[in-house]
């Protein structure tokens, strides 16, 4: 063969971006063979799950052949959307698409140059799953995409005057375009030739997601989600799983819906459990996760740039919170735009903290005073009880869900005792609870140490049960004594116990009647 291009994942100088890149590539390889016809002609391929191969013969010139390779992988839909062939999203697929197609556009072709577009945006028409919500949604039309070309790089580029013909040049450039939030300093950022094709493809093997933090929204509009792929054939399975649509077992990133996160943490999470919710191998297909925000900086007022970068691995803890907590709490909602075009946010912060505390190595409830230290973010928390209900039944922590477990025994009977009132004196048992719920959110907060806290926290069991023990207390003494009067475990505390305050919920459902026993 004239030219043969061996991409191997144990290549000791690959970093994340180059893994990831090679995932993107094996995905758009092994998608050529299940179409008919969509391979390019004179290109072989092989991939396997450590290496891929490309060769072509003499009657191609490498930028012949490269220029088929980009043909095959990077196309456009008949809407003018980017289609990126190793992602496999469904056709009918359009809310996804316009969702890969903005934040692509957001990330890796910020620059109009990158991506020349038509003048007037187009509009779509986006539902929630439940159809509750639907709204027109604006993309802009693109005539093309660098990666098309390869431009930016000079792989495509006449040759030199005194260069071979259709030869690829020595060095190659590495523009933002191919890795977002590169910055070149003062000479360009230059590679091997072969190393940039590879590059290439990192458009392919990431995913991105569009962010609407409730904090640092100046510096969050966008994130690019980059695998650590250790294996090709298994992660190219994972990408197309995670762009199908699969009724009984959908997919936290799927639609555009799902492309809406609250933070880059969030994001991040989703598409790990995406990709790993089928691989139950010893081995799975990734590592982890490099996950990277991009928003405006104080330094530069004209483009987008990295503005925090995540590390996150495959297991937590308590992930399975998260995961409740996404299928409950994560999903965006669509509100009207100032110009009347649809606007997606995420329905509640609770998934966007979780994350972040998650991948910090933080308590998953830290920092939970937060979101209902006002009246009023504590008030719309009643509509998040069934989620937060599905979210206390998945704790694994033994101490966690004895406080919890402890709290809602003590709240059970402080209702008893309530709706024995309402009925004696003619009152509303809501209003009742309503009041008694906002009392003891503020002697929560009110509760700076650990002895404080606990001192509050007996003496609110103690009047619920007239003096007598409860059967949480009973079973969990020793580890929730040694827990409570730690002064080590104050902060931890207070979020379990306003948790435990809005999470609590008879049967599991909301509550509906007067006068709970």
């Amino acid at each position: 063969m004239a030219r043969e291009l061996t991409y191997r994942l144990t290549n000791p100088n690959y970093t994340v971006y180059h893994r990831a890149a090679l995932g993107g590539l094996a995905a758009t390889v092994l998608a050529w063979r299940a179409k008919r016809g969509g391979a390019p002609s004179g290109i072989e391929h092989d991939v396997q799950r450590d290496h891929v191969t490309l060769a072509w013969g003499d009657e191609l010139s490498d930028q012949e052949a490269l220029q088929r390779i980009l043909d095959a992988s990077f196309r456009l839909t008949e809407e003018k959307l980017i289609d990126l062939v190793g992602q496999a999203v469904a056709a009918d697929n359009v809310a996804l698409r316009v969702a890969i197609h903005n934040g692509l556009c957001a990330t890796f072709l910020q620059h109009n140059k990158m991506r020349p577009s038509e003048k007037e945006p187009r509009r779509v028409e986006i539902r929630s799953a439940d159809d509750e919500s639907r709204g027109l949604f604006t993309y802009k039309a693109i005539t093309s995409y660098a990666h098309q070309k390869a431009q930016g790089t000079g792989l495509l580029d006449p040759a030199k005057k005194g260069s071979p013909a259709g030869r690829f040049p020595a060095n190659a450039t590495i523009p933002q375009s191919v890795v977002p939030g590169a910055v070149a300093g003062v000479q360009a950022l230059e590679t091997g030739a072969e190393e940039a094709i590879l590059l290439l493809y990192l458009m392919v093997g990431s995913a991105v997601f569009l962010l609407r933090p409730r904090t640092y929204k100046e510096k969050m509009q966008a994130c690019v989600v980059v695998p650590d792929v250790r294996d090709l054939v298994a992660f190219s399975r994972a990408l197309r799983a995670a762009a199908g649509v699969d009724i009984e077992r959908p997919r936290l990133s799927s639609g555009y819906l799902g492309r809406v996160a609250g933070g880059v943490e969030e994001a991040a999470l989703r598409l790990l459990i995406d990709l790993t919710a089928d691989d139950l191998r010893e081995d799975p297909a990734i590592a982890g996760l490099q996950a990277i925000a991009m928003g405006k900086v104080a330094w530069d007022k004209n483009q987008v740039n990295r503005s925090a970068s995540v590390r996150l691995g495959l297991t937590y803890p308590e992930l399975d919170v998260f995961l409740c907590a996404s299928k409950h709490l994560g999903k965006a909602r669509i509100v009207p735009g100032s110009k009347g075009d649809g606007y997606a946010v995420p329905m509640s912060p609770i998934p966007e903290l979780i994350a972040a505390n998650l991948a910090a190595g933080r308590h998953w409830a830290a920092h939970f005073r937060e979101l209902v230290s006002e009246s009023k973010d504590f008030s719309r928390m009643r509509f998040a009880r069934k989620g937060l209900q599905a979210m206390k039944e998945v704790i694994k922590d033994g101490v966690d869900q004895a406080v919890i477990n402890m709290f809602h025994e003590a709240w059970r009977k402080t209702m008893g005792a309530l709706g024995e009132r309402a009925r004696r004196d003619g009152l509303h048992f809501e209003r009742l609870v309503e009041v008694e719920q906002e009392r003891i959110r503020n002697a929560i907060l009110r509760s700076k140490t650990a002895d404080a806290l606990a001192n509050w926290f007996l003496r609110f069991c103690a009047d619920a049960t007239r003096g007598a023990s409860l059967p949480a207390a009973q079973r969990d003494a020793i580890a929730l004594r040694e827990f409570i009067f730690n002064q080590r475990n104050a902060a931890r505390f207070q979020n379990l116990l306003l948790f435990a305050l809005v999470s609590y919920a008879k049967d599991g459902s909301s509550l509906q009647t007067k006068g709970e026993t």
